[in-house]
């Protein structure tokens, strides 16, 4: 994710997919020296590079030493050392991609960054608010309920207001279909032993992801149980239950479960599922389900001290 850093190294800036540069109040970075004019220049990420526009400065825009022309856009580099007024002001540290990240509005001005493609506020252990992206565009996940929201957004949680920083989604090129497995295609398999402990498997004919075992695949069998029990019905159907019935089975409250589930998607797209967000669906009236339909659900007959020897061997 790209990065711009004061020459002294004193500090460091995210960058925004649309960042104007000026003494503004409206400017995404501001530089408040009297060179520098109110709306100086543009950085924006287009066609798969960072590109800086001159805004026809008074005293002009620097990169590597050099003043632009008045109005001139010139691509950039990581490394590349920029200048608002006068040269070498900041350096381009990191020229990657724009990704979502928030800003708390008051004062220190914290930063959250999207981790694997969720932004979850205030942060990814304590989870009120997520932000995903579904269906190309942004939405936001707060308790029960989903909403669009777009870049620029204010956000609260208790503590916090929150503005995102949200690139725009533009459908790029996939890679070929047997280098990013997507849910349709996956199958779950649930190992569940009589301590409760839940190991999971996601597979694609040869393809083999383990996923080990985690405290929070608790909430993704009970959903795969609901699931499995509701066959019968069409697939559109299949395994919804209402969030109130899920805490009862699980036997904790909804903060836990938020954070569970955040975790749960989180884990999904660090494995290189390209779609894992939806390995949690809801829709309207507090209900939820496994967004995977071939499932099953296994129970580990071995005795203890041989089911956690054959753990660690695979381990």
């Amino acid at each position: 994710m790209a990065r711009i850093q004061t020459q002294d190294g004193s500090s460091t800036r995210l960058v925004p997919s649309r960042c104007l540069i000026g003494r503004s109040s409206a400017c995404q970075l501001r530089v408040d020296t009297p060179e520098t004019s109110s709306e100086h220049a543009l950085l924006r990420w287009q066609h798969g590079v960072w590109e800086l526009h001159d805004l026809h400065s008074r005293n002009g825009t620097y990169v590597d030493g050099r003043r632009l022309g008045a109005g001139r856009l010139v691509g950039l580099a990581e490394g590349t050392r920029l200048g608002f007024g006068y040269p070498d002001q900041y350096t381009l540290i990191d020229a990657g991609p724009p990704q979502a990240h928030a800003v708390s509005v008051h004062p220190p001005n914290c930063v959250v960054e999207a981790q694997h493609g969720l932004l979850a506020l205030p942060g990814p252990d304590e989870v009120e608010v997520t932000i995903l992206e579904r269906d190309r565009k942004w939405w936001i996940e707060r308790d029960d309920a989903q909403r669009p929201v777009g870049d620029g957004d204010v956000v609260f949680t208790r503590t916090h207001q929150w503005r995102l920083h949200l690139p725009e989604l533009i459908t790029s090129t996939r890679d070929a279909e047997d280098v990013a497995p997507s849910l349709a295609a996956l199958a779950l398999r649930f190992l569940v032993d009589d301590d409760g402990v839940v190991e999971l498997v996601a597979s694609r004919g040869d393809q083999r992801i383990d996923l080990k075992a985690r405290a929070h695949h608790a909430p993704l069998l009970a959903l795969a149980r609901a699931r499995l029990a509701g066959q019968e019905r069409f697939a559109e159907e299949q395994g919804w239950i209402e969030q109130e019935e899920l805490l009862r089975r699980l036997g904790c409250d909804a903060n836990r479960l938020h954070v569970d589930l955040h975790r749960i998607r989180r884990q999904f797209a660090a494995a290189g599922i390209i779609d894992a967000v939806n390995v949690i669906e809801r829709r309207e009236g507090r209900q939820l389900r496994i967004g995977v339909s071939r499932l099953e659900v296994v129970t580990d007959t071995r005795p203890r001290e041989v089911a956690e020897a054959m753990r660690a061997m695979q381990r």
